[in-house]
């Protein structure tokens, strides 16, 4: 090992941050009234905090998408069927189950990030 990481090593690691002023004074103001150091604040705030967890892959969300785009469709063949007159005193029954997926969709795409727009 080489003095410089030797050195690393011994003292840690560094991080300067930046700050707008408006978070620079907010920052100060916590500060004093937790009568903490800046650099103890942001260490506390990362490493005192619950444990973040990946709920969902990128290869689960682009599964999930495609089962969804495919029950998507699905529902749009049944509405259709409804809609020609085939089948009658269904269509409060896919009212529901179009809502329930409306919600799941909105819960996908916009509760976890997924969407982008």
């Amino acid at each position: 090992m080489s003095k410089e990481e030797q050195l690393e090593f011994d003292l840690g690691g560094r991080a300067n941050v930046r700050f707008s002023p408006s978070e620079y004074k907010q920052v100060q103001k916590d500060s004093f009234k937790l009568s903490k150091t800046v650099p103890t604040l942001l260490r506390d705030a990362y490493f005192n905090r619950l444990p973040t967890k990946v709920l969902v892959t990128q290869k689960d969300l682009e599964t999930l998408k495609k089962d969804m785009n495919r029950i998507g469709n699905n529902l749009n063949q049944v509405a259709k069927k409804l809609n020609s007159g085939f089948m009658h005193g269904w269509n409060d029954t896919l009212d529901k189950v179009l809502e329930e997926f409306k919600t799941l969709n909105t819960l996908i795409y916009y509760g976890h990030g997924v969407h982008k727009g």
